[in-house]
Parts: C-alpha cells; structure tokens; sequence
C-alpha cells in the first residue's frame, strides 16, 4: 500500500520541478519569446519534470508574461504529463469573478495537470517596493 508518494519501504520518491521566472532582456521580441517559453515547457515535459510553474508579471520588463494562464492553455495541447502551474495570479490584478472562472476553465481543460498559485499584495506594497515605474499602473 503507497500513501502520498510513500512507498511500501517509507521512502518517499523525489520529484523534480521547475519554476520559471521567464527573463527576457527588454526589447525582445514578445511573440518569439513567448515561443522560446513554450520550448521550455516541451523540453521540462521530456525529461520528466513533474511540474512547471510560470510566473505572472504585468509591469517588469524582463519579466514580462502578463497571463500564464495563456501559456499553460497552449501547453496543455503539446505537453503529456508535466503539471503546470500558475506563480502565482496576483489577485489584485483580476476581477475575482473572471479569475475565478478562467481558473475553473483551465482546471477542467487541464485534466488534473494544472496547480494554482495565488498571492495578495497591496497596491502600497507594490509601489513602495521600487517595483513600479513612472506611469506604470496596476488593473483595477
């Protein structure tokens, strides 16, 4: 009998992940750089990594994936196995209505190979931590 990833002997199997804080140099090429992330996952997905997660940025320039939710949705059509993951959706920046329902969406069309991070900051906090930018805002 095996519980949680325990076996019969009371090891625990090791599994491997990947947290993908994608950096791209500012100027890049978004569309060729959305592909370059793809790549990654597909490679992650072949070597056995069990999950991959993709963090969300709407206001840095070299951390620029704004929805990886989008990129998981197309991930899940070319990848079999790996488990993909959001890092996180920043609920400040979403409609708990719509998040919550894409959110769903995805779950359904993942078929148990989708984690959801979530994290809460506060527009003070993300203003007063040198994140923001002249003219740079966050959606309400």
């Amino acid at each position: 009998m095996t519980m949680m990833g325990i076996g019969p002997d009371r090891r625990a199997a090791l599994k491997l992940g990947s947290f993908a804080m994608p950096l791209h140099p500012p100027g890049s090429n978004f569309s060729q750089m959305l592909a370059d992330d793809l790549d990654q996952i597909i490679v992650a997905d072949q070597l056995g990594l069990s999950e991959y997660w993709i963090g969300e940025h709407f206001t840095a320039e070299w951390e620029n994936i704004p929805a990886p939710d989008l990129l998981i949705a197309q991930a899940l059509g070319v990848t079999k196995n790996i488990i993909l993951g959001t890092g996180v959706s920043c609920l400040p920046n979403h409609h708990p209505f719509v998040l919550a329902h894409r959110i769903a969406q995805l779950d359904h069309m993942a078929k148990s190979r989708l984690h959801w991070g979530v994290a809460v900051v506060s527009r003070e906090t993300w203003k007063s931590s040198g994140t923001a930018r002249k003219g740079a805002t966050t959606a309400a």
